[in-house]
């Protein structure tokens, strides 16, 4: 078995949930709950004291969600190519969805730890206005993002990030964004696990 740390609402550890529904090792992975005494010495292995960590069979350990990722790409394959502009192509969205990722956590950082401060509008629009460039980059790129082979690291990397930008009411993208709308309901439907990840 693997063990993975664990918190239903962070969007990192849902990606690699998804990831590992597609590599078809779901079954093999134990939660650790976050704040359990079996977390802190996950957590421990990541001196940054962030999740997720996986341990892997023989022991060792892995963090940040895109090296485990590729770390189930490996075991099941079907996630990111092995070679060739098709391999950089799924990285470099990857990347674009998990800086999507990165600016709403941030939103929803600043908010959560200003204490009785006001938040900083310059920080905030600083990640605001990311995220809907961003979305405007989407609305006209998605279309190039379905993947005949079925849904790869980028599509769950995205998907991941639209569906916690809604669980956290970071930004209604929806409303005025119907291409990406659409590409998720459809995604939503289809890729495995979605529903039993959702965000609590």
């Amino acid at each position: 078995m693997f063990k993975l740390t664990f918190s239903p609402a962070s969007p990192y550890v849902r990606k690699v949930l998804l990831s590992a529904y597609k590599a078809g090792i779901q079954d093999e992975l134990e939660l650790v709950e976050a704040g359990s005494e079996n977390d802190t010495l996950l957590r421990g292995k990541n001196p940054l004291g962030k999740i997720p960590v996986l341990q892997k069979h023989d022991g060792d350990f892995l963090f940040d969600s895109r090296v485990i990722v590729d770390h189930l790409n490996k075991l099941g394959g079907g996630l990111i190519p092995e070679n060739g502009s098709e391999r950089d192509i799924i990285l470099s969205r990857s990347a674009l969805a998990e800086g999507l990722t990165d600016a709403s956590l941030l939103v929803v950082y600043s908010e959560r730890y200003a204490g009785d401060e006001t938040p900083s509008k310059l920080w905030l629009d600083l990640q605001l206005g990311k995220i809907d460039k961003t979305l405007d980059f989407l609305e006209i790129d998605i279309i190039n993002w379905s993947n005949p082979k079925g849904f790869d690291a980028a599509n769950i990397a995205l998907a991941t990030a639209l569906d916690y930008m809604s669980f956290r009411n970071v930004i209604d993208w929806k409303s005025n964004r119907p291409k990406i709308s659409q590409w998720f309901d459809n995604v939503s439907l289809k890729l495995l696990g979605f529903a039993e990840t959702a965000p609590k």
